[in-house]
C-alpha cells in the first residue's frame, strides 16, 4: 500500500522491491534505474508500524548509496572507464568520477603535470561522448548524459588552470571550484572556505545543469551562506536559472530539495508546517518567487526561519518551534528565490533579508548551454548548432511582432534541445545534425507565430540554415487518422485544418501544456 506514495517521501525511490518473505532488498528509480539495498530491511521487525520500516529504508538508502560510491572509487582503477561507466548507478558514477578528477588535479598540480593531466581529461570526455552515440539502454544514456555536462565542465576547468600555470592547490581558481573528496570511508565535497557533507540521499538517475560561469558564481555564494549557517537568495528575472541552480547544486551534493511555489495566499501556520517538516527530515526547502508573501506574513516566516539557523548552528538534535518540541536533522536549510520589480510584490522586511545572503542572477550564456547539452545528447557538430540556435531567437526578437505568447528566453531553447534530443533518439537516427535541429526548431517555433510572423520566421531560417533540405515528415499514420475521424464527425479536411491539426501534434510531444 506504500508504493505509490513513495515519490512524496523519497526524492529518488519510485518503486520497492518486495521478496516472498516481505524483505525489501531493492530500490527502483522512475528512470527504471535498480539498486540493491546493503542489507534488507523487512517491516515485521518493527511490527509492520509504517513510519518505522521507512525510517529503515531512508537509512539503508544512505548506507547503500555510500557503500556504492567507496566500492566504485576502488574498481575506477581496476577496469576501463567506459566499462565503469556502465556498472555503477547513475549518481554514484557521476560522484565517484568528481572524486577521481579532484585527486587528478591536485596530484598534477603538486607534480608540475597539468599539461598531461589535460590531455588524459579531454581524451576521456572524447571516450565518453563516442559512447553516447552508441546503441544504449535509457539508463545508461541518463547516466551519461550528466556525466558529459558535468565532464565538459572538469576539462574546461582543467585547461585554465594549465594555461594560468596554477602551481598550488590553495590557488583560488582551485579551491573556488566544487571539489570532492572521499576521507575515512564519508563523501566531503568543498567550495572555498566551506565544506558540506555528501547528503547520501538517492536521487534517481536525472540529468545535471550546464555549468556556466554565473552557475560557479551561484554555487560560491550558496555554499558560502550555508558555511555561514544562512540560506540562500538568488534574485533576478525569470528564465535565469534561480530555482534550477539551487536543485542542481542539491544534486550535487545529495540532498532533498523541496520546491515550494508561494502566492499571496500563504499564511503563517502553513509555513510552520512545511519548515517543520525540512528540520526533521534534513531536506532543503527552495521557495520560488518568495517576495509574494504578504509583508505581515513574512514578518512571522523570518522569525521561524532564524528559529531554525539557530539550532543549525548550536548543532542541536531536537529544538523548541513554535512552541513544540521538534527533530533538527544536520544539513536541513531554507533557500529562496525573488523575482524583483513586479507587480504584487513585497519587499523583504529587513530581519528577513538579514538570514539570506543574496546573489543577482542575470541572463546566462545561451550558446554554452545549447553546446553542452547538444553534446551530451552525442551531436558531433554542437558548437555550430548551438550558435545557429541562439541567433535564430536573437534575430526573432528583434524582428518578429511583440505578442504576449512570443518567448525568446532560456524556456524557449530548452524546449528546441529537448526536441532535437527526442528527434535524435527516435526518428531522425539516420539524418544530418543540421536536419535534427531545424526541424526541432521548426517543430517548436511554427505554429505559434502570426501569418506575417510566420513568413519573416521563415526568412530568418533559411539564412541560417541556407544549405538545409529539410524532407516532409513520415505523416501516412497520421493522416489516415485525420481522415478516419473527420469523416466520422462529419468535417471537411482543408488544408490549412490538416496543417493546424498536425502542429498541435507536434506541440504535443514537446510541451507539458498547450494553449490553442
Amino acid at each position: 500500500m506504500a508504493q505509490p506514495h513513495l515519490k512524496k517521501c523519497f526524492e529518488g525511490i519510485n518503486r520497492l522491491t518486495f521478496t516472498d518473505t516481505q524483505d525489501i532488498t531493492e530500490m527502483i528509480s522512475s528512470e527504471g534505474e535498480v539498486v540493491p539495498f546493503t542489507n534488507s530491511v523487512n517491516p515485521a521487525d518493527v511490527e509492520n508500524v509504517v513510519e518505522k520500516w521507512l525510517t529503515n529504508v531512508e537509512d539503508q538508502m544512505c548506507t547503500t548509496v555510500q557503500d556504492n560510491i567507496n566500492s566504485a572509487i576502488v574498481d575506477y582503477s581496476e577496469m576501463p572507464r567506459t566499462k565503469w561507466v556502465l556498472k555503477w548507478p547513475g549518481q554514484v558514477v557521476i560522484c565517484a568520477s568528481q572524486i577521481h578528477w579532484t585527486m587528478l588535479v591536485e596530484r598534477a598540480i603538486l607534480e608540475n603535470q597539468m599539461k598531461q593531466c589535460s590531455v588524459l581529461v579531454n581524451k576521456q570526455l572524447q571516450d565518453l561522448v563516442v559512447l553516447v552515440r552508441g546503441n544504449l539502454s535509457h539508463v545508461h544514456m541518463c547516466t551519461l548524459q550528466a556525466l558529459v555536462v558535468l565532464e565538459v565542465h572538469a576539462k574546461e576547468i582543467t585547461n585554465m588552470l594549465f594555461e594560468d600555470g596554477i602551481s598550488s592547490i590553495d590557488a583560488f581558481s582551485w579551491l573556488s571550484q566544487l571539489r570532492y573528496y572521499s576521507e575515512k570511508g564519508k563523501t566531503l565535497v568543498r567550495q572555498t572556505v566551506a565544506q558540506l557533507p555528501y547528503g547520501n540521499e538517492y536521487l534517481g538517475n536525472t540529468g545535471r545543469l550546464v555549468i556556466t560561469p554565473l552557475t560557479d558564481r551561484c554555487y560560491r555564494t550558496l555554499t558560502g551562506a550555508l558555511h555561514l549557517n544562512y540560506g540562500g537568495a538568488p534574485e533576478g528575472p525569470a528564465g535565469t536559472g534561480k530555482t534550477e541552480t539551487t536543485k542542481d547544486l542539491a544534486k550535487a551534493v545529495a540532498k532533498q530539495c523541496v520546491v515550494f511555489n508561494c502566492s499571496d495566499q500563504i499564511k503563517a501556520i502553513e509555513m510552520e508546517k512545511l519548515l517543520r517538516g525540512l528540520a526533521s527530515s534534513g531536506a532543503w526547502g527552495c521557495f520560488d518567487e518568495f517576495n509574494r508573501i504578504e509583508i505581515q506574513v513574512l514578518s512571522v516566516i523570518a522569525q521561524q526561519v532564524l528559529t531554525i539557523q539557530i539550532a543549525v548552528a548550536e548543532k542541536r538534535e531536537q529544538f523548541l518551534f513554535e512552541g513544540k518540541l521538534s527533530n533538527l536533522k544536520e544539513g536541513c536549510s531554507v533557500f529562496i528565490t525573488m523575482n524583483p520589480g513586479y507587480a504584487g510584490r513585497a519587499e523583504l522586511p529587513e530581519n528577513l533579508k538579514a538570514l539570506f545572503r543574496p546573489i543577482a542572477m542575470m541572463v546566462p550564456d545561451y550558446a554554452l548551454i545549447a553546446e553542452v547539452s547538444l553534446y551530451s545528447c552525442g551531436f558531433l557538430e554542437a558548437t555550430q548548432l548551438a550558435k545557429k540556435i541562439v541567433s535564430t531567437y536573437k534575430l526573432c526578437s528583434e524582428q518578429l511582432s511583440s505578442q504576449s505568447h512570443y518567448d525568446y528566453g532560456m524556456r524557449a531553447v530548452k524546449a528546441v534541445l529537448t526536441a532535437a534530443q527526442n528527434l535524435k533518439k527516435k526518428e531522425m537516427k539516420e539524418d544530418p545534425e543540421p536536419n535534427v535541429v531545424l526541424r526541432a526548431i521548426r517543430d517548436v517555433n511554427v505554429p505559434k507565430f502570426l501569418i506575417n510572423d510566420a513568413s519573416l520566421f521563415d526568412g530568418i531560417i533559411s539564412d541560417l540554415f541556407g544549405e538545409v533540405q529539410l524532407p516532409p515528415p513520415d505523416y501516412a499514420a497520421l493522416d489516415e487518422g485525420i481522415a478516419l475521424t473527420a469523416d466520422r464527425s462529419n468535417l471537411q479536411v482543408t488544408p490549412f485544418f490538416d496543417l493546424k491539426m498536425k502542429q498541435v501534434y507536434e506541440m504535443v510531444r514537446v510541451r507539458h501544456g498547450v494553449m490553442v
